[in-house]
């Protein structure tokens, strides 16, 4: 009878913790953390949801209702001068922004997890080539690269995803590449090694489990900045492709009435800066809860 109940005593103790820790993860993020991750997620599913949302077209204008101001019959944000609905351009240049600003980091995770876990785990040669490669990519400052690119490339999504993609690139190899080497001398790794586990087992099964989270929360601080450097490069035009609505190229466009109605012009700045502190709140957040420094700050 004792025999028995044992099991069952340890199951149910132990599948709660489990689930617990799954769960944790965000409610261990601080208080500022949380916030910025509500608002985000409200932010995304505007701009998922954009083409169903009762806006105007923005790709249409009237130019005899052009430059309208805030709270105007109809638009609710203003036009711009063009006559084209700013509320409505917001919503999709917020879509496009995202895009652009989440799409080239999740590549740039991929391929500089990759890059740094190998380096971390080959011997010393491949490890200082590796590296000494991520330096020469470093020597190039991120946003003169991105610039370089678009301007070799021509402008459009795509080439905003691949110079942006190459300019994060080197950031994420390093931070993969010290975290695998502080994992790497971990006993656990060394008793995986003990027992026969190969490189890829070890790769796969010990490493990549333990670097990911901390990867991961690098790369959604870098968000915020490329979104600003997409904005960048879509203001001085070597963003998306006009009459696309884009964040930076919609500053661009409003520069010529800046100094008639300025607040037409901040709505976009405004937009550009919340997401470029959120994405970079919410790394420090998953940060601070994968290291177990949560709190309600």
């Amino acid at each position: 009878m004792t025999s028995t109940s044992v099991p069952i005593v340890q199951t149910s103790l132990v599948v709660p913790a489990t689930r617990f820790r799954r769960r944790s993860v965000i409610s261990r993020m601080p208080l500022r953390s949380k916030i910025a991750l509500g608002v985000l997620s409200l932010v995304v599913a505007s701009a998922a949801v954009a083409p169903v949302l009762p806006v105007a077209d923005p790709l249409v204008g009237n130019l005899g209702a052009r430059l309208l101001s805030f709270g105007s019959h109809g638009h609710l944000l203003g036009t711009d001068s063009q006559g084209r609905d700013m509320l409505s351009r917001l919503i999709y240049g917020t879509r496009t922004s995202l895009v652009a600003g989440v799409v080239p980091i999740l590549f740039a995770t991929a391929i500089g997890l990759a890059w740094g876990t190998i380096a971390g785990l080959s011997g010393r040669v491949i490890n200082t080539l590796a590296m000494r490669s991520v330096d020469v990519l470093f020597a190039f400052p991120g946003v003169l690269l991105a610039l370089l690119l678009a301007i070799k490339l021509g402008v459009g999504m795509g080439t905003l995803i691949v110079a942006l993609s190459l300019v994060w690139i080197a950031p994420v190899a390093r931070i993969a590449e010290t975290e695998v080497a502080r994992v790497k001398e971990l006993d656990f790794i060394t008793a995986a090694r003990s027992s026969g586990a190969g490189f890829g087992s070890i790769l796969v099964r010990q490493v990549i489990p333990v670097t990911l989270p901390a990867v991961l929360a690098y790369s959604t601080s870098l968000v915020g900045a490329n979104i600003a450097i997409t904005g960048g490069l879509g203001f001085i035009g070597l963003g998306v492709k006009s009459p696309t609505p884009e964040l930076g190229s919609m500053l661009q466009e409003m520069q010529v009435v800046i100094y008639n109605d300025p607040s037409l012009s901040l709505v976009p700045v405004i937009v550009v800066l919340a997401l470029s502190i959120m994405f970079p709140l919410i790394g420090d957040g998953l940060r601070d809860a994968i290291n177990g420094r949560g709190r309600a700050s």
